[in-house]
C-alpha cells in the first residue's frame, strides 16, 4: 500500500511540474513567434499535421536550437522554450483549422466573442478612471461580464455601437455605470475616440 500511495505522489508531482512548464512566458513566446515567422526562418509548422510529425519536432528542435543560442535568452530554461513553442504551434494549427470552410461560422464566432470582451475590458477601464471616491465600494463588484455589450450597427440611419447592458446587472451597478458613462461622454477626447452610443 506504501508503494502505491508513493507512486500516485510521484505521479502527481511530475503532474505538478508539467503544468510549470506550462506556464505562458511573454518573452519567450514573442521571440518563438518571431523567430518562426521571420522571412529568413525556411522551417515552419505545417498545421495539417501533428505536433509529434518528424517535420514538426524538427522545427520544435531548430527554434529550440536557435532560441538556446540568443544571448537574450541564455538564462531560458528549455523546458519553457519548448513548451512556448508547443503553445505557437497550437496557435498556428487553430488559425488553419479556422480557415477550412466548415469551421468558418464557428472562427467569426471566436472573433466576435473576443471583440466583444475586448470592448467590455475598454469600458471597465474607462468607467473606472472617472470614479469618485464615494463610488469604489459599489464598483468593487464591477467586472468585465457586466459591462454592456457594444456591437456595431445602424439604428435610424446613425451609426454606432449598439449597446446591450447585462440583464443580470443590478440596479445600482446599472445606474452607478449611466452615471460614469455620462462623465465620459461629457469629455472631449472621449467623444473624439469612441463611436456613438446608441
Amino acid at each position: 500500500m506504501e508503494d502505491r500511495l508513493a507512486a500516485l505522489e510521484l505521479k502527481n508531482c511530475a503532474g505538478d511540474s508539467k503544468k510549470r512548464r506550462r506556464m505562458h512566458n511573454p518573452k519567450i513566446a514573442e521571440a518563438v513567434r518571431r523567430l518562426h515567422n521571420s522571412e529568413t526562418n525556411c522551417r515552419r509548422y505545417e498545421p495539417e499535421q501533428g505536433l509529434t510529425s518528424p517535420h514538426n519536432e524538427a522545427v520544435t528542435s531548430y527554434l529550440l536550437g536557435a532560441m538556446s543560442a540568443s544571448p537574450d535568452l541564455h538564462d531560458a530554461d528549455n523546458d519553457d522554450i519548448v513548451s512556448a513553442c508547443q503553445t505557437y504551434y497550437e496557435t498556428v494549427r487553430r488559425s488553419f483549422r479556422y480557415k477550412q470552410p466548415d469551421l468558418a461560422p464557428q472562427a467569426e464566432a471566436v472573433k466576435s466573442s473576443a471583440r466583444s470582451r475586448w470592448r467590455r475590458k475598454r469600458l471597465l477601464e474607462a468607467r473606472q478612471s472617472v470614479l469618485d471616491e464615494e463610488e469604489e465600494e459599489l464598483w468593487k463588484s464591477a467586472t468585465i461580464d457586466l459591462m454592456s455589450d457594444e456591437e456595431d450597427g445602424i439604428v435610424g440611419g446613425v451609426s454606432g455601437w449598439i449597446v446591450r447592458p447585462p440583464s443580470f446587472r443590478s440596479q445600482e451597478l446599472t445606474e452607478l455605470c449611466a452615471t460614469l458613462q455620462s462623465r465620459l461622454e461629457a469629455t472631449p477626447k472621449y467623444r473624439a475616440t469612441h463611436h456613438r452610443r446608441l
